[in-house]
């Protein structure tokens, strides 16, 4: 049975009743809305833009994106984002939004257009290119179904939007996953457009 209330003697145990806010004790926390960083205070909120690189519109080979965006991904090793993708990333993943268009890195003859998400890279495109004398191909994964804007036989200029972002295949979110084979061998995407943007 509780005691009386008169008889408490610890400043937290009180009938309602009979206390007001200058008889409780505190214990010395307060509450205050959290400050923004000054960084995140000072970045605009509409762009959505990364210092993940720079591009060069005059380049002959320019980013699949014409300002720097997030990039979620490297290629080579890595652990499988959540159990499902491949343990060798052969590509760079890019994550500027759903529906952001993607451009083609460099002149070209698109060879094969995938328009049916059949799991894997998705709805993609592979463009064929001769960059620095050597055959170089393309790959753009995981684009929003319905959003190839490309043919298989067609020529494409650097630049040229040819799908948008999407999520479709073995994929945790929208991106762009992008590889770069030279000779029929993948290479890092990020490295071989950097020494030619």
């Amino acid at each position: 049975m509780a005691a009386p209330a008169a008889t408490l003697t610890t400043p937290q145990d009180f009938a309602m009743g009979e206390a007001s806010s200058a008889q409780v004790a505190r214990d010395g926390y307060s509450v205050s809305a959290p400050k923004k960083p000054a960084l995140a205070a000072s970045l605009p909120t509409v762009a959505r833009t990364a210092d993940t690189f720079t591009n060069n519109p005059d380049s002959a080979v320019q980013w699949p994106f014409p300002v720097g965006v997030p990039i979620s991904d490297g290629f080579g090793p890595r652990e499988s984002p959540g159990g499902i993708g491949s343990t060798n990333h052969k590509g760079v993943d890019f994550t500027p939004g759903q529906g952001s268009p993607i451009s083609a890195i460099a002149d070209g003859v698109v060879r094969l257009v995938q328009r049916s998400d059949q799991g894997g890279l998705g709805v993609y495109v592979v463009i064929d290119h001769v960059i620095d004398g050597q055959p170089v191909s393309s790959w753009y994964g995981h684009m929003l179904t319905g959003s190839p804007l490309v043919e298989e036989g067609q020529a494409v200029k650097v630049g040229q939007q040819i799908g948008s972002v999407g999520n479709t295949g073995v994929s945790t979110g929208a991106h762009t996953h992008l590889e770069v084979h030279v000779n029929n061998t993948p290479v890092d995407p990020y490295a071989f457009i950097s020494a030619r943007n």
